[in-house]
């Protein structure tokens, strides 16, 4: 059996970043591009139904209520709901044809053109794949908490609180540890799909059978460095948000700013959401590199060496013809 290099598999990512940076700009471009098109089509409705509800409020107040004002709310909710679909499927295909992308450069480098972005059979696999398995993944819970709800009942109604909260937090343990399991055993179906274009999902389970413990370090190995490097960047974040909340006008004036209408809070706005735009691209790209490109790491590593081609034998030359006598 093929070992994984654990140190391999975690550096990859970073490994990509050097080699390829305007690659992975270009995946961080492609999920803010998606995040701007999001808030281009819920802003308006989202700022609206808040200055709605605040002239509500202060209508209430005055017993000024009107049904135009309730009809006009339910406007908000029906556009933001109708969109909720369109954007779920969207955003479904930008994950998977940036994972497969990362998965790409790692297993085939020389297609790098159009930054290894393509819309194909992996890509429409994973999107079916994902789909179902937040079904499956549902059903599968809901199941799998039956036994702990039924003890947890049971512990209440006789009051035994402690042995019931020791339920609780060994129901959730249970579950955890057993959707890390499952998660971890399907790693390779990105890096499988994307190596031939074939369909896979239980050949991918079979072969990270014996590997989950190596597999386990490089996810503990990817949570901590990703923990780290949320630290220090949402810090930043965080103040540059804080900034954009003072030039607003502060907390205090937060309700008042946002009854200026959609128009007017977008344009305020602008030149931080740009500025959040532009610091994400990066930040984007490289989370995504380096949380993907491991698992497509390990799986190169799992992988059988090729067998060398068979030497093509030399093409046989007929014998030379002797010239027949002549007879006198």
């Amino acid at each position: 059996m093929a070992d994984i290099s654990i140190g391999s598999a975690v550096g990859s990512g970073f490994q990509l970043i050097a080699r390829k940076p305007l690659t992975v700009m270009t995946w961080g471009l492609l999920r803010v591009l998606f995040t701007a098109g999001v808030f281009a089509l819920f802003a308006p409705a989202v700022l609206g139904m808040f200055a709605e509800l605040s002239h509500n409020a202060q209508a209430n107040a005055g017993g000024q209520a009107s049904q135009a004002a309730a009809a006009r709310m339910m406007s908000h909710f029906l556009v933001i709901q109708g969109a909720g679909s369109l954007v779920q499927i969207v955003g479904l295909f930008v994950s998977t044809v940036t994972y497969c992308a990362v998965a790409r450069a790692i297993l085939h480098p020389e297609r790098a053109a159009l930054a290894y972005l393509r819309l194909g059979p992996p890509e429409f696999f994973l999107a079916v794949i994902a789909f179902a398995a937040g079904i499956v993944l549902a059903i599968g819970l809901f199941i799998a908490m039956i036994p702990f709800v039924i003890a947890i009942a049971i512990l209440a109604s006789q009051k035994l609180f402690v042995a019931m909260a020791v339920v609780i937090g060994l129901g959730a343990l249970v579950l955890f540890a057993g959707l890390i399991y499952v998660l971890l055993r399907c790693v390779f179906v990105i890096p499988m799909m994307v190596d031939d274009g074939q369909f896979h999902l239980f050949d991918a389970w079979t072969l990270t059978k014996g590997r989950v413990g190596s597999l386990f370090l490089i996810g503990l190995s990817l949570v901590v460095i990703l923990i780290g490097a949320e630290v220090v960047v949402g810090a930043f974040m965080v103040g540059l948000g804080m900034a954009a909340v003072g030039a607003a006008g502060g907390f205090q004036n937060v309700q008042g700013f946002l009854q200026l209408g959609p128009a007017v809070v977008i344009g305020r706005l602008a030149p931080w959401l740009i500025a959040y735009a532009v610091l994400g691209i990066p930040v984007i790209g490289c989370v995504t590199a380096i949380c993907m490109a491991p698992w497509a790491r390990a799986y190169r590593d799992v992988l059988p060496p090729a067998e060398p081609a068979a030497a093509t034998p030399p093409p046989m030359t007929p014998p030379p013809v002797e010239p027949s006598p002549v007879v006198a």
